[in-house]
C-alpha cells in the first residue's frame, strides 16, 4: 500500500516538472515579463532549457529597452557566470514628436549584490548611421565593471543610474564604420581618448583629441590640426547635442604652392603679400545642435603670420536651421586687416530675418603697385542693408562716402576729391544711385580744371526684360585754364538713356556761351549733335579778349549746328553770324554777317566758299560795304576776292590765307576820290581832286607785312591846290632858289600822276611820286619828282582819334557800364 502510494505521489510530482518544463515558456513569460516591464524592458520572447548540470541554457531572447532592440542566442547561465555566444543589438534613432511613453528615462538598474558575472563573445550593433556593423566582444572581469574590444576598445562600469568608462577612438575605426564619403574623410587622422558616462538619457564624452586633416586644391596643400580637450554631451529626448571644443588649438596652414592659384597678372605679387599661410581659428563658447537647430555662439579666425599681417575675423551668434538654411540663418560678422599696403579695412555686417546689414570703414596711404594709378591717403566708409535675399528680389539701400587727398593717372593729377555714392532698390527692383562728387583741382598737361561738382544719378529696373536705365548729371567747374584759353563758370546738365546703346543730351554754358549736345553710344557707332542756339555774340567777349585783349564784341547774332560720328571722325557743321560788331583797340567792325558750311573728316576740315558782309571797317580810313568770300581746304582757311569802298572808289583783295606765314596778297583800288585819300586836315590848306587807281602787293613773313613795288596812278585829270600851308611857305621863303618850282604847284592841272609804293614793317612808309601837270596860270607844263617817308602805323593812330571813332568807343564802354 505505501509502495503503491508513493509511485503515485512520485507520477504526480514527475507530472508536474513534466508540465512545467513543457509549459515553462508561458509560464516564465506570465512570471518574468510583467518585472521587466518595470524597469522599462520588453521580454517578446524567449527559449531556454536545463543542462545536465543544471545549467539554464537560452536558445533565443529578445528584449527591447527605450526603442532598442537587443536579440540574444547561445546564453549558458548558472549562479556564478552567463556567457552569450552571440548578441544582435539595434540601435534604432527616437521618432521625431515620439510620445512620453517611448521617451528615455533616467536608468534604474536593480543590480544585485551578487550575480553572474557575464561574458558576450560576439556583440553585433547595427546602426543607420554605420556602413558596416559594429563588433565587439565584452567580458566581465568584476562584477558591474566591462571591458569591450574588438572595433572599439574601451571599459565601462555599471551603476544603478548610469554607466561610465573609457573609450578609445581613431580615425581608422571612423572611416571603416562611418556612413559618409570616404574621400572627405581620406585625409583625416586622429586619435582620442574619451571618458564616457550615459544616465539613459543624455550621454556625454570628455577627453583628449589629436587630429590632423588634409586636403588639396589642385597644386595647393592645406593642413587643420586640432590639439586639446573635446567635450560632448548628447540628450535622447531633446535630441540636443552640444559640442565644446573651446579648450582645442586649431591650427591651418597652406603650402607656398596655394599661391600659384591666383592667376599670373599685375595683381599677384600684391595679393601673395596680403594672403597669410598661417591661419588660427577657435570655437571659444560650445555648439548646440537640436532639432536641426545649429548654434555657434562665437568663431574666431586670425592670421598666425607676424604683426605687419594682423587679419581677424569673428563670427558671433550664428544660427541656422539645416532644414531651412537660408530662412534660418543669422550671423554678426566682423572682419579687420591690415598690412603693409592696407593701413586698416574693418567690416561689420549682421544677417537675421533674411537682412543683411553692416558698415564697413577703410583706409590706405598709397594706392597698390599693380594699378594704373597713384593715389594718397583714400579713405572710405559707408553702411548697406539688404532685405528679401531668400526670394531673389533683394531691396536695401548702400552708402559710400570716399575722400583722396591727390591721385595721379594717365598724365593727369587731381587733389582733394570727396565723393557720396547712394545706392537704393524696392521690392519692384526698382533701383536708383546717387553719387555726388567735388574736386579741388584737375590737372592734365598744361591743362587744369578747379573747383568741380558734379552730381550722377541712375535709375532703372532690374526686373525680367531688356535694362533701360536712365542718366542725370550735373556739373560746375569754377574755371578751366590752358595754354590759349581760360574757361569761368562752366556748367553742364546732361541726361541719358541706356540700354542696348546709350543716347545721352547735354546743356552746356561756358562763359555764358550755350551749346546743346546729343550723342548716341553703340557699340559701332557713335553719332552725334552740337546745337548752338541762337544767341547773342557778347557772351564770346570773355574768350576772345583772351585771344585779343584789346578786341571786343559790341553786337551781334551766333548760331549754328554740328553733327557727326566719333567713332568714324566725321562731322558737318554749319555757322550763323548776323549784324555783328567789333572794337579792336580803336579800330570798328560793324554788321558783319556770314553763314558757312563744312565738312570734318579724319582730322581734316573743309568749308564750301562762303559770302561774308561787312558794312563798314574804320581803321583810320574808313572801308564801307565789304564783301567776300572765305574757304577751308584740309585745315587751309583762306579769304578771297574781297572788294569794298574805300576813299571813294573801290578795292579789291585777291586771297589771303589765314594763319600762313609766308605769303603774297594782293590790294587793287580803283576809282579812288584824291580829295578823300590826299586832303587829311581841312585846315592844312591843301586839296587834291581826280580819282586814283593803284596795286599794293603785301607780302607776308615772320617779321611782319611789307608792300613792295606797289603803284599809285591817276584815272583821268586832276587839280591841285596848295594856300595858306605854313610848312609849304616856310620852305619857299627858306629856299629861295626853289620858289619858281614849288610855286607852280600852286596852282596845277595835274595830266599824270605815277607813284611808287614801299611800305617796311616797321610802318615807315615810301612814296616815290612823279607828277606831270599844267600851270595855266603861268602857261607852263610841270614835271615834278617828289619822295615822300612816313611812319603810317603814327599816322592811322592818329586818324583813329577822330571824333566819330571815339564817340563809339565811349558809346560801348556806357553800354558796358550799364
Amino acid at each position: 500500500m505505501l509502495k503503491r502510494i508513493g509511485l503515485i505521489m512520485g507520477a504526480v510530482l514527475l507530472s508536474i516538472v513534466l508540465l512545467g518544463y513543457i509549459f515553462r515558456l508561458p509560464l516564465l513569460q506570465w512570471a518574468v515579463a510583467p518585472e521587466l516591464e518595470k524597469a522599462g524592458v520588453t521580454l517578446s520572447c524567449l527559449d531556454f532549457s536545463l543542462t545536465s548540470k543544471l545549467n539554464v541554457h537560452v536558445q533565443k531572447a529578445c528584449l527591447s529597452y527605450q526603442n532598442q532592440e537587443l536579440a540574444l542566442t547561445g546564453v549558458t547561465a548558472n549562479t556564478k557566470h552567463v556567457k552569450v555566444k552571440h548578441a544582435v543589438l539595434n540601435v534604432n534613432p527616437f521618432p521625431q514628436g515620439s510620445k512620453t511613453s517611448t521617451a528615455a528615462t533616467i536608468l534604474d538598474l536593480a543590480l544585485p549584490e551578487k550575480r553572474p558575472t557575464i561574458t558576450v563573445e560576439h556583440l553585433t550593433i547595427h546602426s543607420a548611421l554605420l556602413k558596416r556593423p559594429l563588433m565587439l566582444n565584452i567580458t566581465e572581469p568584476t562584477l558591474n565593471q566591462f571591458v569591450v574590444n574588438g572595433d572599439l576598445n574601451a571599459s565601462a562600469t555599471l551603476y544603478n543610474n548610469k554607466v561610465q568608462g573609457q573609450l578609445k577612438v581613431n580615425d581608422g575605426l571612423l572611416k571603416q564604420l562611418l556612413k559618409t564619403d570616404n574621400e572627405l574623410l581620406s585625409g583625416l587622422s586622429f586619435n582620442a581618448a574619451q571618458a564616457f558616462s550615459f544616465n539613459g538619457v543624455e550621454a556625454s564624452l570628455t577627453g583628449d583629441l589629436q587630429a590632423q586633416y588634409d586636403y588639396k586644391i589642385q597644386s595647393c596643400d592645406i593642413t587643420n590640426s586640432s590639439k586639446g580637450v573635446l567635450s560632448a554631451t548628447y540628450n535622447l529626448n531633446s535630441q540636443n547635442l552640444e559640442l565644446d571644443p573651446s579648450k582645442l588649438k586649431n591650427n591651418v596652414k597652406l603650402s607656398n604652392n596655394c599661391q600659384s592659384l591666383i592667376p599670373e597678372s599685375a595683381y599677384k605679387s600684391f595679393a601673395v603679400k596680403q594672403l597669410p599661410l598661417n591661419w588660427q581659428w577657435a570655437l571659444a563658447k560650445p555648439i548646440n545642435f537640436a532639432h536641426n537647430n545649429l548654434t555657434l555662439p562665437l568663431i574666431t579666425l586670425k592670421s598666425a603670420e607676424q604683426a605687419k599681417q594682423n587679419i581677424d575675423i569673428t563670427f558671433t551668434d550664428t544660427f541656422i536651421n539645416t532644414a531651412a538654411p537660408l530662412q534660418s540663418a543669422r550671423t554678426q560678422l566682423k572682419a579687420q586687416l591690415h598690412t603693409d599696403e592696407i593701413d586698416a579695412i574693418t567690416l561689420n555686417t549682421q544677417l537675421k530675418n533674411a537682412q543683411l546689414s553692416g558698415n564697413y570703414d577703410i583706409a590706405l596711404t598709397a594706392l597698390p603697385e599693380f594699378l594704373p594709378a597713384e593715389a594718397n591717403n583714400i579713405k572710405a566708409k559707408g553702411d548697406f542693408t539688404v532685405t528679401q535675399l531668400i526670394d531673389f528680389k533683394p531691396e536695401g539701400s548702400a552708402r559710400i562716402e570716399l575722400s583722396v587727398d591727390s591721385a595721379a593717372a594717365y598724365g593727369s593729377t587731381l587733389n582733394g576729391y570727396t565723393g557720396n555714392l547712394e545706392a537704393s532698390m524696392n521690392e519692384k527692383l526698382d533701383a536708383k544711385v546717387t553719387l555726388k562728387s567735388k574736386l579741388k583741382s584737375v590737372q592734365y598737361n598744361e591743362y587744369k580744371l578747379t573747383g568741380i561738382n558734379n552730381t550722377f544719378s541712375a535709375r532703372a529696373n532690374l526686373g525680367v526684360g531688356e535694362l533701360f536705365a536712365h542718366l542725370n548729371a550735373s556739373t560746375q567747374i569754377n574755371t578751366l585754364t590752358s595754354p590759349n584759353v581760360d574757361l569761368n563758370t562752366i556748367n553742364v546738365t546732361s541726361t541719358g538713356l541706356q540700354s542696348r546703346a546709350l543716347k545721352a543730351s547735354h546743356h552746356v554754358f561756358v562763359n555764358g556761351v550755350e551749346l546743346v549736345a546729343n550723342h548716341h553710344v553703340s557699340k559701332v557707332a557713335h553719332p552725334f549733335e552740337v546745337i548752338i542756339p541762337q544767341q547773342s555774340v557778347l557772351s564770346l567777349n570773355s574768350i576772345v579778349s583772351q585771344f585779343e585783349p584789346l578786341a571786343q564784341l559790341t553786337q551781334g547774332k551766333l548760331g549754328g549746328r554740328i553733327s557727326g560720328d566719333v567713332n568714324l571722325q566725321k562731322a558737318n557743321f554749319t555757322l550763323t553770324m548776323t549784324d555783328t560788331s567789333a572794337l579792336y583797340n580803336d579800330y570798328l567792325a560793324n554788321q558783319f554777317s556770314m553763314q558757312l558750311g563744312g565738312h570734318y573728316d579724319s582730322g581734316q576740315l573743309n568749308v564750301a566758299p562762303t559770302t561774308f558782309n561787312l558794312n563798314e571797317l574804320r581803321a583810320g580810313a574808313v572801308v564801307k560795304s565789304i564783301t567776300g568770300n572765305i574757304k577751308v581746304i584740309n585745315n587751309s582757311a583762306q579769304a578771297f576776292d574781297v572788294e569794298g569802298d574805300i576813299f571813294g572808289g573801290r578795292f579789291s583783295l585777291d586771297k589771303y590765307t589765314l594763319l600762313k606765314q609766308q605769303q603774297t596778297a594782293n590790294v587793287t583800288f580803283e576809282n579812288v576820290d584824291a580829295s578823300k585819300l590826299i586832303t587829311l586836315d581841312d585846315k592844312s590848306g591843301i586839296t587834291l581832286t581826280g580819282r586814283l587807281k593803284g596795286s599794293l602787293p603785301f607780302y607776308f613773313d615772320d617779321t611782319g607785312v611789307e608792300v613792295k613795288n606797289g603803284s599809285l596812278t591817276n584815272q583821268g585829270q586832276g587839280k591841285l591846290v596848295i594856300s595858306n600851308n605854313e610848312a609849304f611857305d616856310a620852305v619857299m621863303r627858306q629856299q629861295q632858289e626853289l620858289q619858281p618850282v614849288l610855286g607852280l604847284l600852286k596852282n596845277l592841272d595835274i595830266q599824270k600822276l605815277n607813284s611808287t609804293v614801299a611800305l617796311k614793317s616797321d610802318g615807315w612808309l615810301n612814296l616815290g611820286v612823279n607828277l606831270q601837270g599844267f600851270n595855266e596860270p603861268e602857261q607852263q607844263q610841270v614835271n615834278f619828282n617828289y619822295n615822300h617817308e612816313e611812319n603810317v602805323f603814327t599816322l592811322l593812330r592818329a586818324l583813329r582819334l577822330s571824333d566819330e571813332i571815339t564817340q563809339k568807343v565811349e558809346q560801348q564802354y556806357s553800354k558796358k557800364g550799364n
